[in-house]
């Protein structure tokens, strides 16, 4: 059986025939039909690395005291 989504009906359709397919025959598809694994992607070393700068506190405000990794505010606005 062939199964492809029909956008204007909105649900999965047995190709031959038009008809809705049931959960199960398209769990059995997917499973009949599984899509072929990428190889593992290589991270952007770089661009991580600027995620994580700016991501990191450079400066605490004159308000804040850091301790072990901990932000404690002294006063509030």
């Amino acid at each position: 059986m062939d199964i492809k989504y029909n956008e204007t009906l909105g649900y999965f359709v047995n190709t031959a025939n038009d008809e809705p397919v049931t959960q199960a025959e398209l769990l059995q598809w997917a499973d009949e039909n599984p899509e072929p694994l990428e190889g593992p992607k290589q991270s952007n070393t770089a661009m991580v690395k600027q995620l994580i700068e700016s991501l990191t506190v450079k400066e605490t405000p004159g308000n804040t005291e850091v301790e072990e990794g901990v932000e404690t505010i002294k006063k509030t606005i």
